[in-house]
């Protein structure tokens, strides 16, 4: 009866135990797509697969970049940046973006070779739970909004 109930216990608590987050792993890009197709982030195809593999995603509806960088013949990533650019923020003028600078330490805002407003991050991602990389997603759409509100706050916009 003994031998009957302890089995019964550890049976309960195996099947009581949390199951083990999934992770993440850049080091096979298309391994790493199909990771954020199944979380819904709707990844277009991978470009430049070789060298530098990027595809675009859709974080909370904003079209952002993602570049998986320090691989080796486009495999084996050591990191990913974010890049996502405001095609309604023209010229920013440089104290503007210098303040952005500083108030979102963790990115980097510049202007594109057309004028467009951009912002950047980089990610060490590799083993880190999917829930994680949902939280940096989380912070990247809700500093991207934050971002585009200071500009029309600002009244950086054309109005587009």
């Amino acid at each position: 009866m003994r031998l009957f109930i302890a089995a019964a216990a550890a049976a309960f608590l195996v099947s009581a135990a949390p199951a083990q987050a999934q992770s993440v792993s850049i080091r096979n890009p298309a391994a790493f797509w199909s990771t954020l197709k199944a979380m819904g982030y709707a990844p277009t195809p991978i470009t430049k697969a070789d060298t530098v593999p990027e595809f675009d995603i859709e974080i909370e509806g904003f079209t952002t970049t993602l570049r998986l960088q320090g691989c080796t013949a486009g495999k084996d990533c050591k990191y990913m940046t974010l890049v996502a650019s405001y095609s309604d923020v023209l010229n920013a003028p440089p104290t503007w973006m210098q303040k952005m600078n500083d108030e979102f330490d963790l990115l980097r805002i510049g202007t594109n070779d057309q004028g467009q407003l951009y912002m950047f991050g980089a990610y060490v991602i590799e083993g880190l739970p999917q829930s994680e990389l949902k939280r940096i997603f989380d912070y990247w759409a809700s500093d991207t909004a934050a971002i585009g509100q200071e500009a029309i706050d600002g009244g950086y916009t054309t109005g587009d």
